[in-house]
């Protein structure tokens, strides 16, 4: 059966992300590892990359795996929620207060107020975006109580 894994997020500093996501998510944080060599050229399409990988696992087993690609000349993209082709991760939180007390101590203020949705998939679930680092947008949720 298909399930999700995880989801991947380039960064440009493993640090800043990893310090934004742990305090989102009170997820494990696994590495940094560091991912060089033929195979990882091969699989990126970057000859000379280095890639620096750094896994915060969830309560529910997926993983958000913060990528920091070091010797690409890659551009920076906007990912911005409008713009096609624009990604967000969404994460259930068991309390959206406190993930957004951790994030505020780091600098990562909220954009909205927190709102409840009132239709489809979502219906009854605690919702707010916070910017994180590179401007990504993330969606904090809580379950309905």
């Amino acid at each position: 059966m298909p399930r999700l894994h995880h989801i991947g997020i380039t960064v440009s500093d493993t640090v800043a992300a990893t310090a934004f996501y742990r305090a989102a998510t009170e997820g494990e944080v696994i590495g940094p590892l560091a991912k060089s060599g033929p195979a990882v050229e091969a699989a990126t399409g970057y000859p000379g990359v280095e890639i620096l990988l750094t896994f915060i696992r969830l309560a529910d087993g997926v993983f958000l795996e913060l990528a920091e690609y070091r010797g690409a000349d890659a551009p920076r993209i906007d990912p911005d929620n409008g713009h096609i082709g624009a990604a967000h991760p969404a994460i259930v939180v068991p309390d959206i207060e406190a993930s957004l007390a951790r994030l505020a101590a780091l600098g990562h203020r909220p954009l909205s107020q927190i709102m409840t949705a009132t239709a489809g998939p979502l219906e009854g679930y605690r919702y707010v975006y916070v910017l994180g680092p590179d401007e990504v947008r993330v969606e904090l949720l809580q379950e309905p109580h």
